[in-house]
């Protein structure tokens, strides 16, 4: 399970003392928490599943992307 996964990474991370690593995995956290909220109104109270987590990231990546071709 990818929620699983990231909160490992994050562990690592943080352990490791990889400052860049813990801020991203915290950003695509935070994002995911955001997006369990919003699903709780529909009767979905376990959270988002691995395919919307997957589609978030991608939708993450797709804009830091566009960002990084406004401000070149």
């Amino acid at each position: 399970m990818l929620r699983a996964r990231l909160s490992d990474a994050l562990k690592d991370s943080m352990r490791a003392g990889e400052e860049r690593k813990v801020g991203t995995i915290r950003l695509v956290l935070a994002a995911m928490k955001s997006k369990d909220i919003e699903a709780r109104p529909s009767g979905n109270t376990e959270g988002i599943g691995d395919p919307e987590i997957l589609q978030m990231m991608n939708g993450m990546i797709k804009q830091r992307r566009e960002s990084i071709e406004m401000y070149e």
